[in-house]
């Protein structure tokens, strides 16, 4: 028997997974989003509604109101606090510091006293009502230990540096202080304190400042008022104790030895002269000698005779010289007494002097200290009361009308954005997941194997509803796709149109019953006299779809020669059908059908009918399909649409091909025509294989 099928790869065929394309196809994937709008939008509903309880329910408002502090780098002072207190100059390095002032424990502490926030609920957790899980934690967790009053206001201290917010707008001298509550005129009240208390501060600072150096000036004062006396005392002191000393007197004592000096070099002179005179004198020995040795008028008018007069003038003379030596003598002596003595006097005056200069200098350096802390003392004192803040209040915070947050639309629309990709995701795990078929290029595409027809899914509550509508509308879309079904398979071996035809599935519940029954009741309204077997011995459905065939010998009576064929097999008038529908047995239904007399049951029924369909059990539930499928010329696999698994479908053509029997063709059954559209890429999908008219059908 010649088939025309799709060559099947060895091992295990497997769905194309995402990996295997290069790019992923825009329309697919807008394809499944359309087809998952249920999903997304159910999950949009969510959030949202998961939004609108928050709102409503859990979120609590909160305000936020702003105060803004400006600085004064240029403001013009009474007097000079620089010399105190250094100003803001406006460096960035200070605009931090600043910022970090305002958000500071210290200024806050202070703020919360003038506020008494401790006494509120929103910055004191203590004296809120626990909620619900703060009770259920609360029964797991030991007791906390009562806090001091220290630590309930750290704690209320930190709650608000939690809600404060403090930023310098860029480019300017400008702070702006932002407070969050849950009240508005609370978060505007806090927001001036703070900015109030802030400039407060800055005057305390600098009062402070002022009073610790008025303290210190005052008392360094003291201490160099008391210096200067004591050097005072000490210059007095020196003048009493010594000389009168002056520039002057010292001035006139060095003139005095200078004369001194000059007087004794003179005599010196003079006594040499004298010496050398005296030496002469006595050296003369003639009188002629004398004579010009004493070098004397009087000596030399005296006459030569006159002897006695000669020796006496010239002994008065030697005697005269030797009287003014000793004088010189004595004036050189006495002379050098006083130089020496003047020296001293000179000497010991100089280091008085130079002492007293000392103590004089010390003196005044004293005083000059002294009088300028004593300037600077009376600077700062007169500084007191008239301090300046480096900043003032720009403008004072308003009570908002509106709360900060929660912001309803940012939290719409995140929720929003959230459920949207919720739902894709969903979607998306949900498609990745499902690895069931739904178009025949699908199926064809992942089993490597022919796909023959499509029925679509018939809407009957009942099974002999279903055989009516199989009879009562032979124009209908799904009497169509069986006929084009008919069409594939009479065709795929156009020499030996099968005869014998089994059908069958991976499980139960798959459509492939009533795909042997509408091929059955389309081959015999073409006039072909066909007969549906019943080929599960365990499970008997066909009975109820034609209901009034019921009881009598069956299939296993035949196979076990209890009865003939002709005797087991039973007519519809309605529906021109030999049936020949199971019965009970206790033999085991495999043996059976790979036994010589189930082959012999075939061969007979040919003699007999034009077309023999069998319905097999499914394939993964025991092996009988596989064992009537060696004696069939035909073998139609039914997947069921959306639900039959890849895995499924692969172990089933599987089992098929380990008996060297692979299946001739599949049919994809229960197909949701709405759905399908959903999943199909392109209109051909509508219209694959085997039922263009009824994939047109709208």
């Amino acid at each position: 028997m010649k088939k025309f099928q799709i060559p099947r790869a060895s091992g295990h065929s497997s769905r194309p997974s995402p990996s295997d394309t290069e790019t992923v196809d825009p329309l697919v994937t807008l394809a499944m989003l359309a087809r998952g709008w249920r999903v997304i939008l159910a999950a949009l509903a969510l959030a949202l509604v998961a939004a609108g309880l928050y709102l409503t329910m859990l979120a609590t408002p909160r305000y936020v109101a702003r105060a803004t502090v400006i600085l004064d780098t240029h403001r013009a002072e009474v007097v000079d606090f620089n010399g105190v207190v250094d100003g803001i100059r406006g460096d960035a390095d200070e605009l931090n510091s600043e910022v970090e002032v305002l958000r500071s424990r210290g200024l806050l502490n202070r703020v919360v006293e003038a506020l008494d926030l401790v006494q509120d609920p929103e910055f004191n957790p203590r004296l809120a009502s626990p909620s619900w899980l703060d009770r259920g934690l609360s029964l797991l967790r030991p007791a906390r230990p009562d806090a001091s009053p220290q630590q309930i206001r750290d704690a209320t201290t930190t709650a608000l540096i939690e809600a404060l917010k403090v930023r310098n707008l860029p480019s300017s001298y400008v702070f702006e202080i932002a407070v969050t509550s849950e009240d508005p005129a609370k978060a505007a009240r806090i927001a001036d304190t703070i900015a109030q208390l802030y400039i407060r501060n800055q005057i305390e600072v600098k009062f402070e400042a002022t009073e610790t150096a008025t303290s210190w000036l005052t008392e360094r004062v003291g201490m160099l008022k008391q210096e200067l006396e004591t050097a005072e005392g000490r210059v007095k002191t020196f003048n009493t104790q010594s000389p009168l000393i002056s520039a002057t007197a010292l001035g006139a004592l060095e003139v005095q030895l200078k004369d001194i000096r000059d007087r004794l070099s003179r005599i010196r002179h003079e006594r040499d002269a004298r010496e050398t005179y005296l030496g002469a004198l006595s050296e003369a020995q003639g009188a002629g000698d004398k004579r010009a040795a004493a070098a004397d008028p009087a000596l030399d008018r005296i006459a030569p005779d006159d002897q006695a007069g000669f020796d006496a003038r010239f002994a008065a003379l030697v005697a005269q010289a030797e009287a003014d030596l000793l004088r010189a003598e004595d004036q050189i002596a006495a002379l050098e007494t006083s130089e020496v003595a003047l020296q001293g006097q000179i000497s010991r005056q100089g280091e008085d002097m130079i002492e007293l200069q000392q103590l004089s200098r010390e003196a005044e350096a004293s005083r000059m200290l002294y009088e300028f802390f004593l300037n600077r003392l009376k600077e700062t004192s007169a500084q007191n009361g008239i301090q300046q803040a480096d900043a003032r209040i720009l403008s004072q915070a308003v009570i908002p009308d509106h709360p900060a947050s929660p912001r309803r639309g940012l939290v719409l629309g995140l929720a929003a954005a959230i459920g949207i990709v919720a739902g894709i995701a969903l979607v998306a795990a949900r498609e990745l997941r499902n690895t069931a078929f739904r178009t025949a290029r699908e199926l064809e595409a992942a089993s490597h194997t022919l796909v023959m027809g499509q029925i679509p899914l018939l809407r009957a509550h009942a099974r002999p509803e279903m055989l009516r509508f199989l009879l009562n509308s032979p124009g209908s879309p799904a009497m169509e796709a069986v006929r084009n079904l008919r069409t594939s398979l009479m065709l795929a071996n156009v020499d030996a149109p099968p005869r014998v035809i089994l059908t069958t599935s991976a499980l139960p519940g798959e459509g492939k019953t009533t795909t042997a029954i509408a091929l059955a009741v389309n081959l015999a309204a073409s006039g072909k006299a066909v007969l549906l077997v019943e080929g599960d011995l365990r499970r008997h459905t066909l009975g109820e779809y034609f209901p009034g065939l019921t009881g009598g010998a069956g299939l296993a009576s035949v196979l076990s020669g209890q009865v003939e064929l002709e005797e087991a097999v039973q007519h519809d008038a309605e529906s021109g059908l030999s049936l020949l529908i199971g019965d009970e047995s206790t033999a085991n239904g495999a043996d059976l059908f790979a036994s010589a007399t189930y082959r012999h049951f075939l061969e007979e029924a040919r003699g007999h009918y034009d077309h023999v369909i069998i319905d097999t059990p499914p394939v993964l539930i025991v092996p009988d399909a596989r064992i009537q499928a060696q004696a069939a010329d035909a073998v139609l696999f039914a997947v069921r649409w959306n639900a039959t698994t890849q895995g499924q479908l692969d172990e089933a053509l599987r089992m098929f091909e380990t008996v060297n029997r692979p299946v001739t063709g599949l049919v994809l059954t229960q197909v949701d025509m709405a759905k399908m559209r959903r999943y199909a890429q392109d209109r051909s999908d509508l219209r694959y294989g085997s039922y263009a008219a009824y994939g047109a059908a709208d």
